[in-house]
């Protein structure tokens, strides 16, 4: 059973690459039932976001997992061998642990500190949940890491101000733009991350805001949130012919404008400078729009100058954000280490608790009728107390050791109670199978 990490990110790769890769909807859905089917793979999650995509698992050796994820991310998103080995990274063990609190403490975004990393590495882990693709080593894997996000976010000023891509974005398009006053802008897409823009946006003084969707309702709603104004998604061409920004930011899975699209709103513009901002993964607008007269498109990978500021104006902070990361990371490790003795804990109480059984039925057969039930009652309670005292303090010793002194202990404690212990690979085997099995609630 080892914890293994397979992804790409902002770091590693271009956006056009990552947006072969992305997982979200029905996509999602099916990429996490097709990387448990693997032999190999015990349990798995996919975080996919703008930045980044990464399979994190749980597999039966390093070996076998490394063939499983790399086939699985292969033939899933029909790649050639050679972006794979360009771009993809692989971690195992502590590393792979290590990288997902990193992530989680916003350290690894492209904006460092950004928060919305945070509600995406929780809803990487929902959805495994909700698939059963996720069990006990994952879960708690996760569980740890969006405990440890929270403290960075609580108790350091990274995420002080605004630090998230769509906010990026905004200070890109304000240089670019000489500042907003008296510009009109249009935001296309109304879910997280363009909800987040509109709010960002209804600071600067913009001479009219307005928001289309593919879902009328949705833009109304959010029009009426930030004092804009809806346009129906197929009517978008007035206002592209009077606005001087476009931050688009919506869940397609393909360009929702292209130069064919976009030849009759240029035609009637008259080359008035035109500024797209497109932070979606997949991209939303065509790159090639770049290329007509007066518009400028820019993508995610191009919020690199605002990163490398915000970065160097954060690296004092990163390192407290470090040392929480650290504690909570040794939190987890302690956890993995005392979970994998679970076969020989169970077994040790057990022995315990059916000794008490056995002594207090062959008590009960002959002395039942001196005792009320309420008696009983009490006389059970107290055995109970009892076993669970004289159980405690070796079994709190025993988690508080190191490894080799687990393996040591618990070795004696089989042979001086002759317990009878489930091998730990076929435990949590076992354990696997019945969670995936498990009909849905």
């Amino acid at each position: 059973m080892h914890v293994m990490m397979l992804g790409l990110s902002h770091a590693s790769a271009p956006v056009e690459v990552r947006e072969r890769v992305a997982f979200s909807g029905q996509g999602l859905a099916m990429g996490l039932s097709m990387l448990v089917s693997r032999p190999a793979v015990l349990e798995g999650a996919i975080l996919s976001t703008c930045n980044r995509t990464e399979l994190y698992a749980v597999v039966s050796s390093p070996a076998a997992g490394r063939d499983a994820l790399r086939e699985f991310i292969l033939q899933e998103r029909n790649l050639p061998s050679d972006v794979f080995e360009e771009f993809f990274y692989f971690l195992e063990g502590d590393d792979a642990i290590r990288h997902l609190f990193r992530v989680s403490g916003g350290l690894e975004s492209q904006i460092l500190g950004e928060g919305q990393i945070l509600s995406q590495v929780k809803d990487a882990q929902a959805a495994a949940q909700l698939h059963r693709t996720m069990g006990a080593v994952l879960d708690s894997l996760f569980r740890f890491a969006v405990t440890a996000g929270k403290r960075v976010r609580t108790e350091t000023e990274i995420s002080r101000g605004a630090v998230s891509v769509s906010s990026a974005a905004i200070e890109l398009a304000k240089e670019t733009l000489g500042g907003f006053d008296g510009k009109s802008i249009l935001i296309l897409g109304t879910g997280k991350m363009g909800e987040l823009a509109a709010k960002q946006l209804t600071a600067h003084n913009f001479a009219k805001i307005y928001v289309a969707n593919r879902t009328l309702e949705s833009a109304q709603q959010l029009a009426n949130q930030i004092g804009g104004e809806a346009v129906p998604f197929h009517a978008m061409q007035e206002a592209l012919e009077a606005i001087d920004m476009l931050v688009c930011s919506t869940g397609a899975p393909h360009y929702v404008l292209t130069p064919s699209e976009m030849m009759p709103v240029v035609a009637k513009r008259d080359g008035k400078p035109m500024l797209i901002v497109d932070v979606s993964v997949p991209r939303n607008i065509d790159p090639d729009l770049g290329a007509m007269p007066g518009i400028t498109v820019y993508d995610v990978d191009d919020l690199q100058s605002v990163a490398t500021k915000n970065r160097s104006e954060r690296q004092a902070v990163a390192r407290e954000v470090e040392a929480i990361l650290e504690a909570e990371i040794s939190h987890y490790q302690t956890w993995l280490k005392n979970y994998r003795m679970t076969p020989t804990i169970s077994s040790f109480r057990n022995k315990a608790h059916e000794l008490r059984d056995q002594e207090l039925n062959r008590f009960w057969e002959s002395n039942a009728a001196k005792f009320t039930p309420e008696q009983r009652e009490l006389v059970d309670r107290m055995t109970q107390a009892l076993v669970n005292k004289f159980l405690h303090q070796p079994l709190t010793s025993l988690k508080g050791m190191n490894a080799l002194q687990q393996h040591h202990h618990a070795n004696a404690l089989q042979t001086l109670f002759d317990l009878k212990v489930e091998d730990f690979q076929e435990h949590y085997l076992r354990r696997s199978g019945e969670r995936r099995t498990m009909p849905l609630a």
